[in-house]
């Protein structure tokens, strides 16, 4: 990399290497150029600078965002100070009108912003896609039943449909946060200058139309200090990923061939250097993995955050790196998630089985005992209870039960509960039905951002 004297203070090479975000800001480089060609069309409009050169530094940003590639040979401290001494040499002093009206802290809280809210934007499509195929999925096994644990040991029978609307149940919960966490990331800060404004005389509101519809952080010290927004987007997607390790954990453990509910596709399996025989769940592993890797990155963000005077401060850039990453890796976590749950095979054979092996249906025959009879549940529990110390055959305890009491209860029977969001087919339905219909008011509020956002230079 060929050292050029910056223009903006540092002169020693080693100096500029430490400070410097460029590497980092390959990460924004398109939302940094956008954000510029708002601001210069902006000087323009306010007539503040002339529209000849004007047209000239946007006709060279347009080159950027085809290839930013140009700006990453500067030994700089950051991908603005690369701009400004890119658009020198092409454009002489005429590059210099960029400059008016602007802060590097409006400009990179402004990227910043649109990089996140453009995440978060793909992040709730891929959790619709997900979704519909958990809705799909289950009306396919409404009837298919499925051993539910607590303490990790056989505890009800339920149906893999039952299962299945509790992980959507789980996304749908989080995806009803998302629009308004997507709405307070979606707002601008430009015009907001270092920390006090500008005396530039800008349309804010204008300004913000560019990019990021009507929405504006009013106060232009809290525009330029806050990366509130990145920690609600970091907190948002560890919950999220923490919630769904879980259900990856289940996946893992099923699959395995003692169990083996389930059948992961081959092409999420790696198989072992030296055991042929491994059929490794490597994509679901990564999963687990990078819900850890969420978690640290809040903390890290917050922990930088957390000891700073209001205003900028230059520790707010190694936030960034923590901030813009992890949100690409759910993305795409929750994109190979999908993909590994559309194509994995139930082995409804395995499945049975255990429903049939074990006395899961116990406690529905106890309740039903006590319901029967009027006697306190209790002393039902207590009854079946010592039945089962006693003999070395829980097929014995049915018989004796159904003997002295006329019940009789399968797991064909057990699995239609009448309570409300139990595993009866009937519920399963209803569920799905609903959650269809609140598909629709989601997607139309990711199509409404996903308009204001667009998709960016890199796509």
């Amino acid at each position: 990399m060929a050292y050029r004297e910056p223009l903006l203070g540092l002169t020693r090479p080693e100096i500029v290497r430490y400070t410097s975000s460029i590497d980092d800001d390959k990460l924004i480089v398109c939302e940094v150029l956008e954000v510029l060609e708002a601001h210069v069309w902006e000087l323009a409009e306010s007539k503040v600078i002339p529209l000849e050169p004007a047209t000239r530094i946007i006709s060279e940003i347009e080159g950027l965002k085809r290839d930013p590639s140009k700006l990453f040979t500067y030994n700089v401290e950051d991908v603005h100070e690369a701009i400004e001494v890119y658009l020198g040499e092409k454009l002489g002093v005429e590059a210099g009108y960029l400059a008016l009206g602007r802060s590097r802290n409006d400009h990179v809280a402004a990227a910043l912003r649109l990089k996140v809210a453009r995440l978060l934007v793909e992040e709730g499509w891929e959790l619709l896609k997900l979704r519909r195929i958990l809705l799909a999925k289950a009306l396919e096994h409404k009837e298919t039943p499925m051993v539910l644990y607590t303490h990790t040991q056989p505890a009800q029978v339920s149906t893999l449909a039952h299962y299945l609307l509790y992980v959507d149940e789980l996304i749908a919960t989080y995806m009803e946060l998302l629009p308004p966490i997507i709405g307070v990331t979606l707002r601008s800060p430009l015009g907001s200058g270092p920390a006090a404004g500008v005396s530039t005389p800008l349309d804010r509101v204008r300004l913000a139309s560019r990019l990021f519809g009507d929405g504006i952080v009013y106060n232009t010290l809290y525009a330029t200090t806050s990366r509130d927004f990145a920690l609600l987007a970091l907190a948002f997607n560890a919950s999220l990923l923490a919630s769904l390790s879980r259900v990856v954990e289940d996946l893992i453990l099923f699959s395995t061939p003692q169990i083996g509910y389930f059948s992961i596709p081959e092409e999420h399996l790696a198989t072992s250097s030296i055991m042929p025989h491994k059929r490794n769940p490597v994509t679901l592993e990564i999963t687990r993995a990078r819900a850890s890797e969420l978690l640290a990155s809040f903390v890290a963000v917050a922990g930088i955050i957390k000891g700073l005077t209001s205003g900028y401060n230059l520790d707010m850039q190694e936030a960034n790196r923590y901030a813009i990453k992890p949100l690409v890796k759910t993305v795409e976590a929750l994109r190979i998630l999908g993909d590994l749950l559309g194509k994995l095979r139930v082995n409804v054979e395995n499945v049975v089985r255990d429903v049939e092996v074990y006395p899961i249906t116990l406690s529905d025959l106890a309740e039903l005992i006590a319901i029967k009879t009027g006697r306190p549940f209790r002393e039902v529990h207590r009854e079946i209870a010592g039945l089962i110390r006693g003999s070395k055959d829980v097929g014995e305890v049915y018989r004796i039960l159904e003997e002295r009491y006329g019940v009789k209860l399968d797991y064909r029977s057990a699995i239609r509960r009448p309570v409300l969001g139990s595993s009866n087919p009937e519920d399963v339905d209803r569920y799905v039905e609903r959650a269809y219909n609140s598909l629709r008011s989601l997607e139309e509020a990711l199509e409404k951002y996903s308009h204001i956002t667009g998709r960016g230079c890199g796509h």
